[in-house]
């Protein structure tokens, strides 16, 4: 069962594009502050120090739609880590449906030589 962190957002007015509806970049932006959250929340400060992760890709799928006053649930968790390698995805609900699935791929980097670095396994068992 993966660990999942989640998260509560009201939809409001400056989250609404042209169309009437959340844009679909702060459906991004939630994605991936969701995703800093959960590995600040997770992790030591001396980890912190030495590591960070960065993206590679997302692959979003827009379900349905979010309007101001709406209020929507960001969950996400670690599906995998491989290497330096990891894939995590976030789903946002809305009244306990799926709206927008996103699936990351991100490459964990050592801060000093800004290189990639196989993630030791006492951070992955935070995750996985």
């Amino acid at each position: 069962m993966p660990k999942i962190y989640s998260k509560s957002f009201p939809v409001l007015s400056e989250h609404i594009d042209f169309n009437n509806h959340v844009n679909n970049l702060v459906y991004l932006q939630w994605a991936l502050d969701i995703s800093r959250d959960h590995w600040v929340s997770s992790i030591s400060k001396s980890i912190e120090e030495h590591y960070f992760w960065v993206v590679r890709s997302h692959h979003i799928e827009y379900l349905k739609q979010a309007f101001e006053g709406d209020e929507v649930e960001v969950r996400t968790y670690v599906e995998s880590i491989r290497g330096p390698f990891s894939e995590r995805v976030v789903k946002i609900f809305k009244n306990e449906e799926v709206i927008v699935r996103v699936k990351s791929s991100w490459c964990f980097l050592e801060r000093a030589s800004q290189k990639l670095k196989r993630v030791p396994e006492e951070i992955k068992e935070l995750f996985v």
